[in-house]
């Protein structure tokens, strides 16, 4: 079911979408491996000597922020592009038509796609700087790494469904996202969430007491499931809605 509709979503928009953008990061992944140094972000003082923690900053900013990113934007359009033409009309008709199914569907497999791509990136470069700090220093545990992650990406996916059902306006969604995850928690180092931003572990990690990063991150898991439930009534209501005016 999921190689159907990926398969459909692969000529949504432009003929093989879905096949340039893999082959794409594929690429990338293989120049990455090639050329380390050029893309993996070491501390300027790290030496022989290093004693710090080191944060993976390269792999959190290609996984959870351009990967993610990238399909988030790419979920927004194929979750209703094939219902209206008008990029207005596009939310309320993936949410509140009569093919409930088909939108969860296409999302499970945009999801799918999302997840094998994602986890090859992620253990691609999580070797890589295994690789550079051997025997130099350490990173910090492999398990916030992994829950760091995780949280990342459930929240942001759940507040873009959220922003879609809401505002009905693919164009909005992204607008809405772009400037509060790709500006301010990743481009402005959470400037105005500090500690607290959903990627705060990233440039905040020495600042957290302990036991505040995974109270931090326990109340975005939290939050991202309200997200979700509130999603779907809202979804559920615009069904009611159009199924009494028809």
């Amino acid at each position: 079911m999921i190689k159907f509709y990926l398969r459909i979503e692969n000529h949504m928009l432009t003929p093989h979408l879905l096949s340039i953008i893999t082959l794409i990061i594929l690429a990338f992944n293989l120049i990455i491996r090639i050329s380390p140094t050029n893309f993996i972000k070491l501390p300027q003082s790290f030496n022989s000597r290093y004693t710090g923690l080191i944060m993976p900053t390269s792999l959190f900013t290609y996984c959870d922020v351009y990967l993610l990113v990238l399909f988030i934007i790419l979920m927004f359009f194929f979750l209703g592009i094939d219902y209206e033409t008008s990029m207005e009309d596009i939310a309320l008709a993936s949410c509140g038509s009569k093919t409930n199914k088909l939108f969860a569907r296409k999302l499970a497999a945009i999801i799918s796609l999302y997840l094998v791509l994602y986890t090859i990136t992620f253990v691609n470069i999580y070797t890589l700087y295994i690789s550079l700090i051997d025997g130099k220093g350490a990173m910090i545990p492999v398990a916030d790494i992994l829950i760091f992650s995780a949280t990342t990406n459930l929240f942001v996916f759940s507040l873009s469904l959220f922003i879609l059902v809401l505002s009905r306006n693919i164009s909005v969604s992204i607008s809405l996202i772009t400037a509060y995850y790709l500006i301010e928690e990743a481009l402005w180092r959470c400037k105005i969430t500090k500690s607290n931003g959903i990627l705060g572990h990233i440039y905040n990690y020495s600042n957290y007491t302990v036991g505040k990063t995974y109270s931090v991150k326990l109340l975005y898991i939290l939050f991202s499931f309200v997200l979700l439930f509130i999603s779907y009534k809202i979804s559920q209501r615009k069904f009611s809605l159009r199924g009494h005016r028809n």
